[in-house]
This record gives C-alpha cells, sequence and structure tokens, in this order.
C-alpha cells in the first residue's frame, strides 16, 4: 500500500483480474479491508467460483453501500460455462446469495455469445430471484478468427468490433478516445507492476510499450505512484496516445462500449 501514496477518500478502486479472478489473491480480504481503512470505494469484479460462504461473510463484513460486487456470469447454470470454463454454480450462487443480502450493491454482468444470447431474460428474472441489484449486458467485441462461431447477432455486438477490424486490416488509426487520457486512471498487475490501463498490460501490446520493456522501473515495490507519473517515459506515453497501438486498437475515436442496463 506504500505505492498508493495518494488519498484514497472516495477514490474507485476496482478489483479485476486481467488474466484471473481477483479473489483467489491469497491476501484478497486483507487487502480489501486496507483500502476501506483508507476510505476507497471498491467494486469487485469475479465470477464467484468455488470459494465457501464463509469466505463471503467475511468479505462483505468489509463492505458498505458505496461498494459494489460484479458476478461475471454469461448464461444461466445450464449454458454458462461454455465460456467460463470449470466455473461452479452452486458456490456463484451462494456467492450472489450472500452478497445480495450485505450491504454492498450487486450485479450480474452478462456478456452476449451465440450459444446464450437466448437465456438473457431467464438469467434476468434468475437475477432477480437471488437479490442482485443490477442486471447488465455487456456486449464483447473480441473476437477473432478462432471465435468467430461465437458470435451473436448485431445488436448484442460490442460498438467496438468494426473498428478493431479496421485496424487490424490496415494497420493504421481511426483516432484515439483514450479512458486513461486525463491522467487519472491507472493499473497495477496482479504480479505488482504499474501501467496506465488494462489494455495496455494486455499481453498483445505489453512488451511493446514502455512499461513492458522496462517493467522493473515500474513495480510497485520498488517506487510510489506519484514518482512514477513523474518520469519522463510516462509524461510522454500521454502525450503520444495517438501513435501507441494498444491506444489505437483499444480506444478508437468517436466509440463507446455498449451497454444495455436493466434493474
Amino acid at each position: 500500500m506504500q505505492f498508493l501514496d495518494i488519498d484514497l477518500t472516495n477514490m474507485p478502486v476496482t478489483f479485476c483480474g486481467n488474466y484471473g479472478d481477483p479473489i483467489y489473491h491469497p491476501d484478497f480480504v486483507h487487502m480489501i479491508q486496507e483500502f476501506k481503512l483508507r476510505g476507497a470505494q471498491v467494486t469487485i469484479i469475479t465470477n464467484g467460483s468455488y470459494k465457501k460462504p464463509e469466505w463471503w461473510q467475511e468479505l462483505t463484513l468489509c463492505l458498505d453501500k458505496n461498494d459494489l460486487v460484479v458476478f461475471s456470469v454469461d448464461g444461466i447454470p445450464e449454458n454458462f460455462t461454455q465460456y467460463r470454463t470449470n466455473a461452479d454454480w452452486e458456490s456463484i450462487q451462494a456467492a450472489m446469495t450472500i452478497c445480495a443480502q450485505a450491504q454492498c450493491m450487486t450485479t450480474w454482468k452478462f456478456i452476449p455469445f451465440a450459444f446464450n444470447q437466448t437465456s438473457i431474460d431467464q438469467a434476468r428474472v434468475l437475477s432477480q430471484q437471488l437479490g442482485i441489484d443490477h442486471f447488465e449486458i455487456s456486449p464483447s467485441d473480441r473476437f477473432d478468427a478462432q471465435t468467430e462461431h461465437l458470435i451473436p447477432t448485431a445488436d448484442l455486438l460490442g460498438t467496438r468490433y468494426s473498428d478493431q477490424r479496421y485496424w487490424k486490416n490496415h494497420s493504421r488509426s481511426i483516432g484515439v478516445d483514450a479512458k486513461c487520457a486525463a491522467g487519472d486512471q491507472h493499473f497495477v498487475t496482479a504480479d505488482g507492476y504499474y501501467s496506465p490501463c488494462c489494455y495496455v498490460a494486455d499481453h498483445r501490446f505489453y512488451y511493446k510499450t514502455e512499461f513492458g520493456k522496462n517493467k522493473k522501473a515500474y513495480s510497485i515495490n520498488d517506487t510510489s505512484l506519484t514518482n512514477i507519473l513523474e518520469q519522463p517515459s510516462v509524461v510522454d506515453f500521454y502525450q503520444t496516445l495517438d501513435s501507441i497501438p494498444a491506444c489505437q486498437f483499444n480506444c478508437p475515436k468517436g466509440t463507446h462500449e455498449q451497454s444495455h442496463n436493466t434493474n
């Protein structure tokens, strides 16, 4: 926590694994306790599988009405493991039930695919039965030649999909509208390295950026957030977003991630 040498009062902090589920960190509950002691507003994004009810009860005791637990479950119990391989509905349902009864807010986030798009209404009803506060349809744009069979109908496809296809086919930018441009959003990998956002930390781009090439300079064990943001290479990054492939691909100008929210 020494890395975060800033005031965290009412600061939104999201725990969302880039390459795994954050709840499996061995000290996860302790980390949440530390962030809450410093006044942060916490969002936890998880599939929710395999943790015991006692663990969820301990976690939710740390959370208040300003915090949010998002359950990423893409389908209904009969089909959601077609994407969430090896996930476990019984433990997810127990987690949802405990969180729904706690002070924190809850969301069921549902990515539409070809195999589950007809299950949306059933999942919405189930979320209401479990006491979940919000049901969110979260269209994906992350499809390639190997996953084309999973693409849902056009109205349930992420709005960046066509822009990203354009970038891949033409190898040039259509402009950048980066969410991190203001310099007030930051990302730390599970192994303890800073980057401006999770898109930059994606393996497809990471080692082509300053943050991947010289990752030791961005270890949260060796420096502070303030020191990192003052480094010339980081200042330069924010000044040259339009020329950075990770930004061109993930934050194309003029599009915004589609979201369909239903209470």
